[in-house]
């Protein structure tokens, strides 16, 4: 345990190479910030070097092969492979590194620190950024063969509400999530919610490049950012867009990500007769969204509603926000609150494309309307949605850890 001149230390534990992870970066930079010391033990494919540091944080590279990696995480509510994998490789971490506390990235991560922090009698902390369980659902790998053959959802139910309730803290990334932890079981006091939100300093500093925002700019330029999977409903958003250009031929859609729908969406387009008029941009870098979006009238949100989108939200309907840029969501819980509370865009039903084609041709008609829905959303953001007010939370829950540490250490060597 830490000494009244020692930090305490946390050690964060993530499945993929790091950096980049916005999430797990403003985590971990704040707690830096106030006075925390921070480690992460990244278990992904990388050729950089196994001990490193980042902006401060300690980093230690586990190098495991992309396909046992990826074999490991979608067994973990069924065979414990990677619980044991992981109670290992963290407890190798704690000979150089004595941390005070475990912070583990995302539920199929929990068992491995449970195990290894009741071994080492330290607090554990999961952070869930997503609905994982609901996600499997949805997931191709896990909903086709050979996948659904191995991967049991019953079992993963039974493990995360078993992991949710045994960790010493929960963080969940909204409201609508915490709510649907507490159906589990989970204490309420032991819940923390730390929204995505945007870390103003960092967005700032991203140049903006003028050529790529001329280049996308149109009659009417409408983006979306992110990975492209079947519950992401681009497709709906492809079949809105011939009503658009009905009315303004000018238009472009700009999708700025990729995924494995990927092909079957440049398809859909061409079936369309749009391809012309959708530009696919592929993976960017985080500070390059920056200017795609700089360079876009309207910005979409077009996520199916499950019970998996009712509880999480996505990063970029903050960049959007703080851009001032006018937002068109689905009724997805959080988006829809969020954005009809700011007032700040439009709402339409998931998976309607001519709903979406609807709210897109009502903003491209009022130019002042939907510039004062973008004004509101930037205020909303600096007001409230952003990293430093949002991260509050997670301070104060680590300040009480630490205080309540010993106590833990106690109990759980005993």
């Amino acid at each position: 345990m830490p000494t009244p001149d020692a930090p305490f230390r946390i050690l964060m534990v993530l499945d993929h190479a790091f950096p980049p992870d916005i999430r797990v970066e403003n985590e971990a930079l704040s707690l830096i910030e106030a006075g925390f010391e921070v480690g992460l033990l990244a278990i992904a494919p990388d050729d950089r070097p196994t001990r490193d540091t980042h902006r401060g944080i300690r980093l230690f590279r586990d190098r495991l092969h992309k396909e046992a990696r990826n074999k490991m995480r979608g067994l973990a509510g069924t065979v414990p492979i990677l619980t044991w994998y992981l109670d290992r490789q963290i407890r190798r971490v704690y000979q150089d590194y004595r941390f005070d506390a475990l912070h583990m990235h995302d539920l199929y991560l929990f068992g491995g620190g449970l195990r290894a922090g009741r071994r080492l009698g330290v607090p554990v902390v999961g952070d869930l950024h997503e609905n994982y369980v609901e996600a499997l659902k949805h997931y191709a790998w896990s909903t086709r063969f050979p996948g659904k053959i191995v991967v049991s959802i019953p079992r993963w139910e039974q493990a995360e509400k078993r992991w949710v309730n045994a960790v010493d803290r929960l963080i969940v990334v909204i409201e609508e999530a915490a709510e649907r932890n507490l159906t589990l079981g989970v204490d309420p006091s032991k819940v923390t919610v730390v929204p995505n939100t945007i870390r103003r300093a960092d967005f700032e500093g991203y140049a903006v490049e003028p050529d790529l925002v001329a280049s996308i700019q149109s009659d009417l330029t409408i983006t979306y950012t992110g990975a492209f999977d079947v519950h992401r409903g681009l497709a709906s958003v492809l079949q809105a867009m011939p009503r658009v250009l009905a009315a303004h031929p000018g238009a472009q859609l700009v999708l700025v990500g990729d995924g494995r729908i990927r092909p079957e969406l440049e398809a859909m387009a061409s079936d369309l007769g749009i391809a012309e008029r959708v530009r696919f941009e592929g993976w960017q870098v985080q500070a390059r969204l920056k200017s795609y979006i700089l360079g876009s009238d309207i910005c979409l949100v077009p996520h199916l509603k499950t019970v998996h989108t009712d509880a999480t939200i996505p990063h970029k309907i903050f960049h959007y926000m703080y851009l001032e840029k006018p937002v068109v969501v689905t009724d997805c819980r959080p988006l829809r609150r969020i954005v009809e509370q700011a007032q700040a865009g439009l709402v339409y039903p998931s998976g309607d494309a001519d709903g979406l084609a609807g709210a897109l041709l009502t903003l491209a008609a009022d130019r002042d309307a939907a510039r004062t829905m973008a004004q509101r959303g930037r205020a909303a953001v600096l007001e409230t949605y952003h990293w430093e007010a949002t991260v509050r939370g997670l301070i104060v829950m680590y300040e009480g850890l630490r205080d309540e540490a010993p106590a833990i250490h106690k109990n759980q060597a005993g």
